[in-house]
């Protein structure tokens, strides 16, 4: 037998944050490796990332991308099936509805724009009942309330602590089980504090913001009239400043004094007022373009143009679905290692703690079902009227069809009530006794493929799967024997129509 036995250096972690010579740590806490905020933040830090939601379409896709995941239904699934698990599944389920779960997980997932966010736990004890009709004495959130990030830093030990004014720098030590840490890709970029998308939506609203403020001013420029006036020669000084004071006022900056007689130019761009302000107009739909980008991952869910195509617009929102999958399971894991594992650790204790997920609904391709019911009922089947409701909704009723006897069918098969004395009325009709016969002479052929058919559908494992098999199936059906009594029949019934027109014809004579 081999020696299993671990040497105790190669359990623990080496490489932690208080060994890293290049962590940027100020005295007792850590500060973030941002260049960003480090240079341009100044006292302001991570209020720079905040205040990019201000922008209208930064803001717009940020809520949009966080809505994506709270919109989704929250579930609670146990550890296992041990009775214990399954109690302090049934417990985080009661808990979670008695608090404002989407509004923290709202806060928590602001974590995506400035790279970690915070939220207090308030605890209570109270009584609840659960699932399987147990009563009980609990400890349990009464409120998760988010808090303003750049109240906190992380010491050395990655641990929070507040700022406050007695500890504006280091901050005080916080209890255990009490603030939830949402950290947004601080792994991949070894910053404790995580790196937010506002590291890349900084410059793109930047730019927006100048090219705004420059349209701004060139809209002001030439959309009002531009003052000139000219004031004698030997005007005193003061006169002079009164004029141009005056102007100023007048005109908001668009005016001139000059002596008189003084000669007076206006030099333009190569480009007019006009075509100036377009290049304000395009540098900012190309920021707002690149915000989408960065923020959803895409921009045709946003911004479809008049070349947009829907194989396009669902491409793109497929990818903005995924990145909705990322923060959802982002989010599940925030909560799963502290809230759900504190709540099982303090109400539970040796369980294994539940965890809460918000899964994505399954995607239903109306048109794809639809398909396969059609392609179902051309070999036999139909869906029950149960089925209809579930799949496309309530509005739905069976059309009853009426059938009429043919000679030699079967009477039984008639939906509607037909005297039989009328199918005797007059001579025998030839195609209905064509249509008759072909039915019984073809069908052991088209039982043959009814029955291949019937096989691959009662061996499909899903719809997906009975797609496939009648896929292949299509190129390997006994179809020639059928073919062989269609054909006469087929032959049959032209000479049949062509007599019947060449009758017609001679009576018409």
């Amino acid at each position: 037998m081999s020696d299993t036995r671990l040497p105790a250096n190669l359990s623990v972690e080496i490489a932690t944050i208080a060994r890293d010579i290049t962590a940027p740590i100020a005295g007792f806490t850590l500060t973030t490796r941002d260049d960003i905020l480090t240079r341009r933040g100044g006292g302001d830090g991570l209020r720079i990332y905040q205040d990019l939601a201000r922008d209208g379409h930064a803001g717009s896709v940020l809520r949009k991308r966080r809505q994506a995941v709270v919109a989704r239904e929250w579930t609670v699934d146990a550890a296992s099936d041990d009775p214990a698990d399954q109690r302090a599944a049934m417990l985080a389920r009661a808990a979670l509805k008695r608090c404002d779960f989407d509004r923290a997980c709202q806060g928590l997932l602001s974590a995506v724009l400035t790279g970690y966010a915070v939220a207090e736990v308030l605890w209570q004890v109270a009584d609840l009942e659960l699932e399987d009709g147990t009563l009980g004495r609990f400890v349990v959130p009464q409120a998760i309330k988010p808090r303003n990030a750049r109240r906190f830093r992380l010491d050395q030990q990655e641990q929070l602590r507040l700022l406050t004014w007695d500890a504006p720098t280091d901050g005080i030590a916080l209890p255990d089980r009490k603030f939830v840490l949402a950290r947004f890709w601080a792994e991949e970029n070894e910053d404790p504090y995580g790196r937010g998308l506002g590291h890349d939506l900084f410059w793109p609203v930047y730019f927006k913001r100048n090219a705004v403020a420059l349209w701004n001013a060139l809209v002001e420029r030439h959309g009002l009239p531009f003052i000139y006036a000219e004031y004698p020669s030997g005007t005193p000084e003061g006169d002079r400043v009164k004029l141009s004071s005056a102007i100023a006022d007048l005109a908001r900056g668009g005016g001139l004094t000059v002596p008189q007689g003084t000669l007076i130019k206006f030099l333009e761009a190569g480009v007019g007022a006009s075509a100036t302000g377009r290049l304000h107009a395009d540098l900012v739909d190309a920021m707002d373009a690149e915000i989408s980008k960065i923020v959803l991952g895409e921009t045709l869910t946003t911004e479809m143009g008049p070349t947009g195509s829907r194989a396009a617009s669902e491409t793109h929102d497929g990818v903005r679905q995924e990145l909705a999958d990322q923060d959802a399971s982002l989010l599940s894991g925030w909560l799963n290692t502290q809230l759900l594992t504190w709540l099982t650790e303090v109400n539970v204790p040796g369980a294994a703690a539940p965890t809460v997920w918000r899964r994505a609904p399954e995607a239903v391709d109306l048109q794809a079902m639809a398909k396969l019911d059609e392609t179902l009922a051309k070999v036999g089947y139909e869906p029950t009227e149960q089925l209809v409701a579930e799949r496309y909704g309530p509005g739905y009723r069976r059309i009853q069809p009426t059938r009429l006897a043919v000679p030699g069918g079967d009477p039984t098969e008639t939906d509607a009530a037909i005297d039989p004395a009328f199918a005797d009325e007059g001579p025998e009709d030839p195609v209905a006794a064509l249509g008759a016969r072909l039915a019984r002479d073809a069908s052991g052929a088209q039982g043959e493929l009814l029955d291949a058919v019937r096989a691959e559908v009662e061996a499909a494992a899903s719809f997906a799967d009975l797609e496939a098999r009648l896929t292949r199936l299509s190129g390997a059906l006994p179809v020639r024997p059928l073919a062989q009594k269609l054909g006469p029949a087929f032959a049959l019934a032209y000479l049949v129509g062509a007599a019947d027109v060449q009758d017609q014809v001679l009576r018409d004579d």
